[in-house]
């Protein structure tokens, strides 16, 4: 009897074995990659987002005549009940490249190019053949390969990606997979050859389950080459001085000015509002809240006011307060201490954790001053990290070597 295994490291990519070896002619499915997508709150309720990868190859005979063409399909919404929505595709229509690309999710969960050979959640390969890609937005998927040369499709190995909505704790989605692809029959015959399709069942896991999660980065462009969607943060600050005012807003135009959506009350129309439940709005929609350092700030988060002293940052306070309490681990790193030039680490609110978790010393408004704190609302490090190497020969043990 045999018995094959595979050794999973907890946390890491996950296989799914399902498909493999499923055929369809001559097209062949193996395993497919499938990783949960940490999805921006509130993006699409009611579902889970997952990455998946799907890995298939066509396997031509050497004597068989080229094929010009072959597509495959793949329906996520084969039985009742199911229900699913591709938001993208890699490669998309018209895909034909020599050298290969880097693509990251953004926050619409939307590939673009970015990133390099370490960050990228993508890797496309090069290719010789033009790939179009159907069905973006619908339950049912299709990738058409043409060959741009004289010798047909490339025998071999393929690989697509695809961004797959499934509701809510779903843990398992149905598949279709069929495939077509030019024969030449002859012209004496009077059809085209088809195959059936074939059903099969996916394993998914939901993002709230440990496992390795595929988090989109908010730097990364939604549109063209110039189009940047950079996160969005709301500035919480206290009107201590005109100068501290006059602070904030120089600092909320920095940020501005390097991609960051800001929203701040000196930015408001002068028109009436409720200001309470303008900062509510603000804060609920807002990426991460920026809370700058100051006496007033501090004392207002911490209760030393009563009557009618400072409502604003009173108001805002409780609501910040109320969000970490309630979902500490969610908000921790949406809430942003910041300390301007000329103001004290030591005016942090202690409920923000100005010594135990991270905070942000701004000693210049410049963009090198703010570069830190980009990088905590962007998720890149300065530094990547190396892939791992081998121990030199000089320092390993001698195999067999038992001592005297």
């Amino acid at each position: 009897m045999r018995v094959e295994l595979s050794f999973v490291r907890e946390g890491g990519r996950r296989m799914d074995t399902a498909p493999n070896g499923v055929a369809v002619g001559v097209v062949r499915l193996r395993r497919w990659q499938i990783d949960p997508i940490d999805a921006p709150v509130g993006m699409f309720g009611g579902f889970d987002a997952h990455m998946v990868k799907i890995n298939y190859e066509l396997e031509l005979e050497p004597d068989l005549p080229e094929m010009s063409w072959f597509d495959v399909t793949f329906a996520f919404a084969v039985e009742e009940g199911d229900r699913a929505v591709v938001v993208d595709t890699l490669p998309r229509s018209g895909t034909a490249t020599d050298v290969p690309r880097s693509y990251v999710l953004n926050q619409y969960l939307n590939f673009v190019p970015g990133g390099d050979s370490v960050s990228a959640h993508v890797l496309l390969p090069a290719s010789t053949d033009r790939v179009d890609a159907f069905g973006v937005g619908g339950s049912t998927v299709r990738w058409r390969h043409v060959a741009l040369g004289d010798t047909g499709v490339r025998s071999g190995s393929y690989a697509a990606w695809l961004v797959l909505l499934t509701p809510a704790g779903q843990r398992e989605q149905g598949v279709e997979f069929s495939a077509r692809y030019d024969l030449a029959a002859g012209s004496y015959f009077d059809y085209w050859p088809t195959q059936s399709p074939v059903d099969f069942r996916l394993t998914l896991v939901p993002p709230t389950v440990p496992a390795e999660v595929v988090t989109p980065s908010f730097s990364a462009a939604t549109g063209g080459p110039g189009a940047v969607r950079g996160p969005s943060a709301f500035i919480c600050y206290a009107h201590d001085t005109p100068q501290h005012k006059e602070y904030a807003r120089k600092f909320g135009d920095l940020l501005v000015r390097n991609g960051v959506d800001v929203c701040m009350d000196q930015y408001e129309t002068a028109s009436r509002k409720g200001w309470d439940v303008w900062a509510f709005q603000q804060i609920d929609m807002a990426d991460f809240v920026i809370v700058l350092a100051s006496p007033i700030c501090r004392e207002a988060f911490e209760g030393k006011f009563d009557g009618l002293e400072h409502p604003g940052i009173r108001s805002e306070a409780r609501v910040i307060n109320e969000l970490l309490h309630s979902g500490r681990d969610e908000w921790t790193p949406k809430v942003l201490p910041v300390v301007l030039p000329n103001e004290l680490v030591g005016n942090i609110p202690r409920i923000l954790q100005p010594w135990t978790t991270d905070h942000y010393e701004v000693d210049e408004l410049t963009l090198e001053g703010i570069d830190e704190l980009l990088r905590a609302m962007t998720g890149m490090p300065r530094h990547v990290r190396p892939p791992l190497g081998q121990l030199p020969p000089a320092v390993l043990k001698p195999v067999g070597d038992g001592g005297a």
